[in-house]
């Protein structure tokens, strides 16, 4: 069925969306399960919430992802900038595209790690990186 073949009161039905919030902060530089997302999941939003950004030497990021290389949903997200570093903030180009709106076939387990380069950092973080998403029902598309 075509995305506008059929718009109404029922049509797409209604979801709810559902959250997981990974703290991390700047000691997890080995990637660590933070937590799981259901089978049928479609991850609808990635947001950034921090208290202070990093002040490593020359780049500070965080990785999130389904494999411990950590960066199949968020890649190289910028904790060092204070605009991206603090506050809450949508994951922005730092969100794998590929991963957003696309239905899981299986229990995913959720990799998230801290990277810095440069003079190590003494301060910034904790961040929390919150995942939103929606459960399909089986055989279901999102917009079913």
């Amino acid at each position: 069925m075509a995305a506008s073949a059929q718009v109404n009161l029922s049509y797409p039905k209604p979801r709810d969306s559902e959250e997981k919030v990974i703290k991390i902060v700047r000691t997890d530089t080995t990637a660590f399960v933070g937590a799981w997302l259901p089978k049928d999941a479609v991850i609808t939003g990635i947001y950034v919430v921090g208290a202070a950004a990093s002040n490593a030497g020359t780049t500070a990021t965080l990785d999130v992802g389904s494999t411990s290389g950590a960066n199949e949903y968020l890649a190289a997200y910028d904790v060092k900038t204070a605009a991206t570093g603090e506050g809450y903030n949508p994951a922005g180009a730092a969100a794998v595209g590929s991963a957003m709106m696309t239905k899981l076939t299986a229990d995913v387990p959720v990799y998230a790690k801290y990277t810095e380069s440069g003079g190590a950092s003494n301060a910034g973080g904790p961040w929390y990186v919150k995942i939103e998403y929606s459960v399909v029902g089986s055989g279901e598309d999102i917009q079913m």
